[in-house]
């Protein structure tokens, strides 16, 4: 209801919902409140309320890049808090990786063989 709702531009009902749901507004002043929030949701709450696990379960959408609670923000602070990488570890361009991290592929390099 709430993801048609939001596609076809209207705004999802915010107030605390009755009843059974999947779709709940977690409100955060700032970044600075934001990621500990975001983090307890997918780390705990999320996982105890549906039986997900984490990891392989929960996905973190976010509508930009950089900033406290921007994908490149959130991927380390996710990291961190879900699969902190231990001797396994590749580092490049600026990034650790470790087994059992989420990878997007966001851009095709046809040269490479990469789509």
């Amino acid at each position: 209801m709430h993801a048609h709702r939001s596609n076809e531009g209207v705004l999802p009902a915010l107030r605390r919902p009755e009843g059974e749901t999947d779709f709940y507004f977690v409100e955060a002043d700032d970044p600075e409140a934001a990621v500990p929030r975001i983090i307890g949701l997918v780390k705990t709450r999320i996982p105890r309320r549906f039986g997900l696990d984490p990891i392989r379960d929960i996905q973190v959408l976010c509508p930009m890049n950089r900033g406290g609670v921007g994908a490149r923000s959130l991927n380390i602070e996710l990291q961190a808090a879900l699969n902190p990488a231990d001797e396994r570890k590749v580092e490049r361009f600026g990034w650790v990786f470790a087994p059992g991290d989420k990878v997007m592929q966001i851009e095709n390099d046809y040269d490479k063989e990469v789509l």
